[in-house]
């Protein structure tokens, strides 16, 4: 045999043995890496966003070419929504608004669901039935409970072990973003108060301290309101206490529906609210606050026969205090301005020098 002989089939053998044995290992490798990789990422998510967002990117990387959409089941209004961002142009805007969870057929099977962009299926998903290249749906499954589903859409069919990253990288991510939202629903009922659904104090003290400090930051004016219900013992002692339960609940919703979307309300305990107002110095805050305090008068409550007034202070950052603590006690005794000066009524820091015996600062 001559040496060329014996070097071609060398090579040969080698290329054969690259091809078969060694292409495929350092490939198995990759996605163990690309794996551990994503199971740390998933571990330290801080949030249901962030988690979401991992799972998109993780696929995107691990997919060249595909486009993945993360989709989450909204119990409450039972719907599916995305969870990710998506394009501009995609057919999944349309279909997703508001689109039940079944709508999803990944999520009626309870398995995965792959469609074929030129396959046409008997029963069609409603949900990726228009994209125009093929798809795969995973749904996101914990303890027998679908939470959302995964819909990665791509050219051609997946190989194997595509599809077992894609159902690999959602099982692993299930159990992660369940214990999330479980989390953010705690953390939500601990800073909601039970009988408005507004922020409760706890939540108005984290809120206003990192309020104080953007305002800080971007040199910005920012306003506080304290307000409270005129006579609101009187309600309780005629009506009773579940009248006047009624009567904060209607307030509550009536607050929060009167803010703007960058505001803050939330109860400061009894009958007293806090109206946070970004970006808005004195003159602005008194017309939020009066605007408030008209809708506040034209409250009718079943069983009620009493017409409902409140009292406003308003403070503002940085004429009228430097931190959030001074910033809170200013507004506070504005109300109390408001309350000597007749109630059912607006007043600002500068109304104290006009108000006998006004406590101190």
């Amino acid at each position: 045999m001559s040496v060329g002989l014996i070097l071609a089939l060398g090579v040969l053998f080698g290329s054969l043995g690259f091809f078969l044995i060694e292409r495929p290992a350092r490939a198995a490798a990759g996605r163990r890496e690309r794996r551990l990789h994503f199971t740390e990422a998933m571990q330290v998510a801080r949030t249901e966003i962030e988690a979401h967002d991992v799972v998109k990117r993780h696929l995107e990387r691990a997919l060249p070419r595909t486009r993945t959409a993360v989709l989450r089941r909204n119990n409450s209004a039972n719907r599916l929504e995305p969870a990710t961002v998506l394009d501009d142009a995609s057919p999944l805007l349309t279909t997703l608004d508001g689109a039940a969870p079944d709508a999803c057929m990944a999520i009626r099977l309870g398995k995965t669901y792959q469609r074929g962009a030129n396959a046409e299926a008997l029963l069609a998903c409603e949900i990726c039935g228009a994209i125009s290249s093929d798809s795969t749906c995973v749904p996101s499954l914990v303890g027998g409970e679908v939470i959302g589903s995964v819909l990665v859409e791509h050219e051609g069919a997946l190989g194997e072990h595509q599809r077992d990253e894609v159902s690999a990288a959602v099982n692993d991510a299930a159990p992660v973003i369940a214990n999330l939202h479980n989390l953010a629903r705690a953390e939500l009922r601990a800073a909601t108060d039970a009988l408005t659904g507004l922020p409760n104090n706890r939540a108005i003290q984290e809120t206003i301290k990192r309020m104080v400090a953007q305002a800080t930051r971007s040199s910005t004016p920012m306003s506080a309101v304290i307000f409270d219900l005129d006579h609101f013992k009187q309600v309780n002692d005629t009506f009773g206490h579940a009248a006047g339960d009624e009567v904060l609940a209607a307030v509550g919703v009536l607050a929060a529906s009167t803010v703007r979307e960058s505001d803050f309300v939330g109860r400061y305990g009894g009958e007293e609210f806090v109206m946070l107002l970004p970006e808005t110095a004195v003159d602005g805050a008194v017309l939020a606050a009066d605007k408030l305090r008209r809708a506040i008068s034209t409250i009718k409550v079943p069983g009620v026969d009493r017409h409902l007034t409140a009292s406003f202070g308003v403070a503002t950052l940085p004429d009228d205090a430097d931190d959030s603590a001074l910033l809170l006690r200013a507004a506070d005794r504005a109300l109390y301005a408001a309350k000597k000066a007749g109630r059912d009524r607006v007043e600002t820091v500068e109304a104290l020098a006009e108000v006998d015996g006004a406590p101190a600062a």
